[in-house]
C-alpha cells in the first residue's frame, strides 16, 4: 500500500516538475508564439553543452601513485598542465567516477538550463538519455540554491517538499516521500546556483548543509552548479567532488542552435532555411559577435534580435542594449504602452528608466550584510520600493502608485520576462547579466543627469576589485565618451589598491577595460594606453617564478583578449620588441590571437613540410591548439596522418580531435589510423574518434576491433573512446558482454574496461562483471574490479565479491580492488577491517592504494588514523604521499596527526612534501610551527612543492587572520628571491579569494 501511495505521488510530482521546468531555457526572452511552446520546448531548442574535467595536481599524484608509475613518469605528468576529459554534459553521470560532481560555468553558459534538462528527462522516464539505468525507479530533486538561501529555517528535504507542494502545485506528498528514494540511492539531487547565495557566511552555511545532506544520503547521484566568481575551491574537495567546467559553444553547437531555433519558429521550412543562412552569414562576418555567441544566453539574444531583423552590434554593451530594448518592446511593437491594458500611468519610456533604477537598487542590496539572496528581492519590498519611485515619477497618490507597481511587475514578468518569480513571493532578474548591464546604465544616467562624472569615478573607487561589481564597472567604463573613459581607466590605474606592487590588480583591471575596446581612447590619451600596455608586457616577459602563476595567467588572458580591439597591433608590436624574452611558441600564440592569424597559419603550414620531424610535430600540435578548423588546415593535418614519422602521425590524430571536425573524410582517415603500424598512432586515432563524437556503426565496430589489439595502449584508448562516445545502446552493451567470455584474455579485460567507461550499471552488466573477478588472468580481474568501482553499485553482493581481491596473488589486482571499494563509498566495518591489513602488504603500490581507499571511505576512527600514521614513514614515497592525502581527506586535525605531517615537510621527496603541505592546509591548523614550515617550502627548488605550500597558506588564511600579515612579511623579506612568486600566489589566494 505504501509503495503504491508513493508511486501515485511520484507520477503527479514528475508531471508537475516537467511542466514547471521545461521552458527555463528561454525565460526572459519571451516573444510572441513562445508561450504556446511548453512541454516540447526544452527538448526542441536545447543544445547539449560540453564539459571539461578539471584535473588538480593532487588528483594527478594520486592516480599516478596508485598506478605504481615510475618517478620519472610521475614528474612528467606533473609538468604537463593538462585539462581533463571533454565530453557531452549528458554523459556526466556515466563518465564521472564519483557520484557527486560540481559544474562551474560562466554567466549565461547554461547551467540552470542543463539542470532543468536533467530533471525533466528523469521526470519523463528518460534516464537512459543521461546514461543512467532505465530499469531503475529514479526521482529527480532540483533545488535552486538562491531560493533555499532565503529558507534556511528548513532543511533541504523540507524545502523540496514545500517547493513541490506550494510552488509546483503538487498534491500533498506522503510522509517520507523523498526519503523513500534517497535512502535507496535512487534520487538525482540537482543543486543549482550556489553562487547566488550572495552573503559569504550564509553560503558557507549552505555548503555545510549540502555536505551533511549528501553525507547522510551518500548513495545518490548529485550535481552542484555555480559561477566560478562565487565559488571557493575549498567548498567541495575535488577528490570527492570532481569539478567540471561548462565549455563555450563551438561552431557546431552554434549551428545546431540556429537550426533548432528557426525550425521551431517557422512552419514554412523554406523561410526557416533562409533565416538560418542569414543569421549564419551575420555571425561569419563578425568574429567578435561569434565569440559572444559561444555563450548560450547571448546566442539566444542574438537569435531573438535577428528574428526581428535588428543590426548585430560589435560591443558587448551595445548588444545588451539591443537585447534589453527588444525584451521590453518586442511584445507590443510600435504601440503606446499607456493605451495597453496593463498600465495606467507609466509610459513606454518609463519602463526602461524603472528597470535601470530597479537593477541598481537590487544590485546594491546584493552587497548588504543583511541581504538574503544576491539578486533575489522579497515581493512586498519590491512593490514598496517601486511604488515610491512611481509616486515621485508620475506624481500620483501612494496607493495608486502601489497598484501600478504591482501591474508593472506583472508586465515585466509575464510580457518581457526580464524579472522572474523565484520561489514563493520573491523576484529577481532572470539573469545577472541583465541586472549588471542595467545597473551600469543607471550609474551612467545619474552622472549625466547631475552633470557630474564624479558619480562614475566614485562607484569605481568604491567597488573596484569587488567581484559582485566587476561586470558593472567594465560595462560602465566601456560606454563612456573617450575623455571620460580615459579618466575612468586612469582612476583605476592610480587607485593604489592594497598590495598593488605584487598583485597588480589595478593594472589587470585597466587591461580588462582595454579589452572592452572603448572607442577613440588611443587618440584621446595615447600615454594611458602606452603605459598600460607597457606594464602588461613587462609582466609578460618577467619570470613566472618572480611574478607568480596567478598574475601571469591573468596577463596572458588579457593580452589575448585584445583581439580585434583598437590596441591589438600596438600590443603585438611591443611583444615582438621583446621576442628574445618570450618563448617562441608563446609568441606564436600571441601573434595568432592579435591579428596575425593568417601569417601564423601560413608559417605553421610551411613547417609541416620541414625535413626535421620535431619541427613538424610542434607545428601539428600548434595547429591543434589554435583551433583553426578551416579546410586548408584540416587537409594539411590529414596529410600528416601519412607522415613518415609515427610521432607526427600520432600528433596529427590528436590535433584533429581538438579541432572538432567530424566530417566523413576526417573520420575515415582516423579509421585508417586504427590500422597504423605504430601502436601509439593507433591509440591516438582511437582517442580522437572518441572525442569527435561520431557513434556510427562503422566507428563503433572499428573501436570494438581495437579492444583486440595486441598492444595494451591501443586497447585502453579504444575502451576510453567507446566510453566517451556514450553509445550505451543495447547492441553495444550486449557485444561487450559477449566479449567478457572471449578466449583472448586481452579482449575480456578490455571489454570489462569499456563497460566501466560506458556507465551502464544495470543488473545484467554487474552480474556479468562479477565472475570476471575470479578470472584466471590477473589483467581481467583488475579491469573487472576497476569497472565495478566506476559503475557505482555498492550492493552487498558487489562489495563481498571485491573484498577477497584485496588478498589477490597479483599486487595490481589488490590495488584496483582497494580503489574500487574506496570509490563505492561503502564504509562498513567489514570493508575497513579488510583494508587495514593491506597497509602492511609486501607491495608498496598495494599499501599506497589501501591508504588512499581508507581516506576516500571517510571513516576517521582512531583505529584507521592510528593505522595510517606509520605509513607516513614508509620506505616508499608513494605510500607516504597517499597516507598524507588520506589523513587530509579524513579531516582529523589532532596534534598527533599535525605533528606527523609536519615531520613530512622535511621529507627528501618533493611529491611527499607537496602532499603533506596540502594536507596541513586542509586540516586548518594555523599554528606558528605549521605556518613557518609552509613558508619555508615557498623557497623549495621544486615548482609543485612551492605551489602546494602557497595553496595551503591560502586555505589556512581563510580561517586565520594572522596568515595574511605573515605572508606579506615573507614576501618583503624575499623580494629578490627567484621564487618570490610562490608567496605572491599565496597572497593572491588570501586577498582575491576573499572578495
Amino acid at each position: 500500500v505504501t509503495y503504491l501511495k508513493f508511486q501515485v505521488a511520484k507520477q503527479d510530482y514528475c508531471e508537475q516538475l516537467a511542466n514547471w521546468f521545461d521552458d527555463v531555457k528561454f525565460a526572459g526572452i519571451a516573444v510572441p508564439g513562445q508561450e504556446v511552446e511548453k512541454s516540447e520546448k526544452l527538448a526542441q531548442i536545447f543544445v547539449m553543452p560540453d564539459v571539461v574535467e578539471e584535473v588538480s595536481t593532487a588528483s594527478t599524484w594520486e592516480r599516478e601513485l596508485l598506478a605504481g608509475e615510475s618517478r620519472e613518469k610521475l614528474e612528467r605528468a606533473l609538468l604537463e598542465k593538462t585539462t581533463g576529459r571533454k565530453f557531452l554534459a549528458q554523459q556526466l553521470l556515466s563518465q564521472s567516477q564519483s557520484r557527486r560532481v560540481v559544474i562551474l560555468g560562466a554567466p549565461g553558459s547554461g547551467k540552470t538550463t542543463l539542470m532543468s534538462y536533467f530533471a525533466v528527462m528523469l521526470a519523463e522516464s528518460k534516464a537512459e538519455v543521461l546514461g543512467l539505468d532505465g530499469d531503475t525507479d529514479w526521482l529527480p530533486i532540483l533545488i535552486r540554491m538562491r531560493d533555499f538561501g532565503i529558507n534556511l529555517d528548513k532543511n533541504l528535504i523540507d524545502y523540496a517538499r514545500g517547493f513541490a507542494e506550494n510552488t509546483m502545485s503538487v498534491q500533498r506528498l506522503p510522509v517520507g516521500f523523498f526519503e523513500h528514494w534517497l535512502s535507496d540511492g535512487r534520487a538525482l539531487i540537482l543543486l543549482d546556483g550556489l553562487d547566488e547565495v550572495a552573503e559569504e557566511a550564509k553560503r558557507n552555511d549552505v555548503v555545510r548543509r549540502i555536505e551533511n545532506f549528501l553525507g547522510q544520503f551518500d548513495r545518490n547521484r548529485a550535481i552542484i552548479t555555480s559561477r566560478p566568481a562565487g565559488y571557493r575551491r575549498d567548498f567541495f574537495r575535488t577528490e570527492e567532488f570532481p569539478h567540471y567546467q561548462i565549455e563555450p559553444f563551438d561552431d557546431s553547437k552554434i549551428s545546431a542552435f540556429i537550426d533548432n531555433w528557426y525550425k521551431s519558429r517557422f512552419q514554412d521550412q523554406g523561410e526557416a532555411q533562409r533565416r538560418k543562412e542569414s543569421l549564419r552569414k551575420a555571425l561569419d562576418d563578425n568574429d567578435r559577435i561569434t565569440l559572444l555567441a559561444r555563450n548560450p544566453l547571448l546566442l539566444t539574444i542574438i537569435a531573438l534580435i535577428h528574428r526581428y531583423q535588428a543590426v548585430l552590434p560589435k560591443e558587448r554593451y551595445k548588444l545588451y542594449d539591443k537585447a534589453v530594448e527588444t525584451l521590453l518592446t518586442s511584445w507590443d511593437a510600435n504601440k503606446e504602452l499607456s493605451s495597453d491594458k496593463w498600465l495606467s500611468y507609466l509610459s513606454l519610456d518609463d519602463l526602461r528608466r524603472l528597470m535601470e533604477w530597479l537593477a541598481y537598487w537590487i544590485h546594491t542590496q546584493g552587497d548588504a550584510e543583511d541581504n538574503d539572496s544576491g539578486t533575489l528581492i522579497d515581493k512586498d519590498e519590491l512593490i514598496k520600493q517601486l511604488a515610491e519611485q512611481i509616486k515621485t515619477l508620475k506624481q500620483v497618490d501612494l496607493y495608486k502608485a502601489k497598484q501600478e507597481a504591482k501591474r508593472f511587475v506583472e508586465l515585466i514578468r509575464k510580457r518581457t520576462g526580464l524579472l522572474n518569480e523565484q520561489g514563493q513571493d520573491c523576484y529577481g532578474f532572470v539573469h545577472k547579466t541583465f541586472q549588471e548591464y542595467l545597473c551600469a546604465q543607471e550609474i551612467n544616467y545619474q552622472a549625466e543627469n547631475e552633470y557630474d562624472f564624479g558619480i562614475v569615478l566614485n562607484h569605481i573607487r568604491e567597488h573596484l576589485h569587488d567581484s559582485h561589481w566587476r561586470e558593472v564597472l567594465l560595462l560602465l567604463i566601456a560606454q563612456q565618451k573617450p575623455k571620460n573613459a580615459a579618466k575612468a581607466i586612469r582612476a583605476v590605474l592610480n587607485n593604489k589598491s592594497n598590495y598593488e606592487q605584487w598583485l597588480h590588480r589595478d593594472l589587470l583591471f585597466a587591461g580588462n577595460c582595454l579589452a572592452e575596446d572603448p572607442k577613440n581612447l588611443r587618440s584621446t590619451d595615447s600615454d594611458l594606453v602606452q603605459e598600460s600596455l607597457e606594464r602588461l608586457v613587462e609582466l609578460e616577459v618577467s619570470s613566472e617564478e618572480r611574478v607568480g602563476e596567478r598574475v601571469y595567467e591573468q596577463v596572458d588572458q588579457i593580452i589575448c583578449s585584445l583581439y580585434e580591439t583598437d590596441f591589438e597591433i600596438q600590443a603585438l608590436e611591443m611583444l615582438k620588441e621583446h621576442s628574445h624574452q618570450i618563448d617562441e611558441e608563446r609568441l606564436l600564440k600571441y601573434r595568432h590571437e592579435l591579428g596575425a592569424k593568417d601569417q601564423v597559419i601560413t608559417t605553421l603550414l610551411t613547417r609541416l613540410k620541414d625535413d626535421d620531424s620535431v619541427v613538424r610535430e610542434k607545428a601539428v600540435e600548434a595547429l591543434g591548439n589554435f583551433g583553426n578548423s578551416s579546410e586548408t588546415v584540416v587537409n594539411a593535418l590529414l596529410a600528416r596522418l601519412m607522415d613518415d614519422n609515427s610521432v607526427v602521425r600520432g600528433r596529427a590524430a590528436e590535433a584533429l580531435g581538438k579541432l572538432g571536425n567530424s566530417s566523413e573524410r576526417v573520420v575515415n582517415a582516423l579509421l585508417a589510423g586504427l590500422k597504423d603500424d605504430d601502436s601509439v598512432v593507433r591509440g591516438r586515432a582511437a582517442d580522437t574518434l572518441g572525442k569527435l563524437g561520431n557513434s556510427s556503426e562503422t566507428v563503433i565496430n572499428a573501436l570494438l576491433a581495437g579492444l583486440q589489439d595486441d598492444d595494451y595502449f591501443v586497447r585502453w584508448r579504444a575502451a576510453e573512446a567507446l566510453g566517451k562516445l556514450g553509445n550505451s545502446s543495447e547492441t553495444l552493451v550486449n557485444t561487450l558482454l559477449a566479449k567478457l567470455k572471449d578466449d583472448n584474455y586481452d579482449v575480456r579485460g578490455s571489454a570489462a574496461q569499456a563497460l566501466g567507461k560506458l556507465g551502464n550499471s544495470s543488473e545484467t552488466v554487474i552480474n556479468a562483471l562479477l565472475p570476471r573477478l575470479m578470472d584466471d588472468e590477473s589483467y581481467v580481474r583488475w579491469t573487472a574490479a576497476e569497472a565495478l568501482g566506476k559503475l557505482g553499485n555498492s550492493s552487498e553482493t558487489v562489495v563481498n565479491a571485491l573484498l577477497p581481491r584485496l588478498m589477490d596473488d597479483e599486487s595490481y589486482v589488490r590495488v584496483r580492488a582497494a580503489e574500487a571499494l574506496g570509490n563505492l563509498g561503502n564504509s562498513s566495518e567489514t570493508l575497513v577491517n579488510a583494508l587495514l591489513p593491506r597497509l602492511m602488504d609486501d607491495n608498496s603500490v598495494v599499501r599506497g592504494g589501501a591508504a588512499l581507499a581508507l581516506g576516500t571511505l571517510g571513516n576517521n576512527s582512531e583505529t584507521v588514523v592510528s593505522a595510517l600514521l606509520p605509513q607516513l614513514m614508509d620506505d616508499d614515497y608513494g605510500v607516504r604521499t597517499n597516507a598524507a592525502l588520506a589523513l587530509r581527506n579524513l579531516g582529523n586535525s589532532s596534534e598527533t596527526v599535525v605533528n606527523a605531517l609536519l615531520a613530512r615537510l622535511m621529507d627528501d621527496n618533493s611529491v611527499v612534501l607537496g602532499g603533506a603541505a596540502l594536507a596541513l592546509g586542509t586540516l586548518g591548523n594555523s599554528s606558528e610551527d605549521v605556518v613557518n614550515a609552509l613558508l619555508a617550502l615557498l623557497k623549495d627548488d621544486d615548482y609543485y612543492v612551492r605551489g602546494g605550500a602557497a595553496e595551503a597558506l591560502g586555505q589556512l588564511g581563510k580561517t586565520s587572520n594572522h596568515i595574511l600579515p605573515t605572508v606579506i612579511e615573507w614576501i618583503e623579506q624575499h623580494q629578490d628571491s627567484e621564487y618570490v612568486g610562490s608567496g605572491i600566489d599565496a597572497l593572491w589566494d588570501l586577498v582575491v579569494g576573499r572578495e
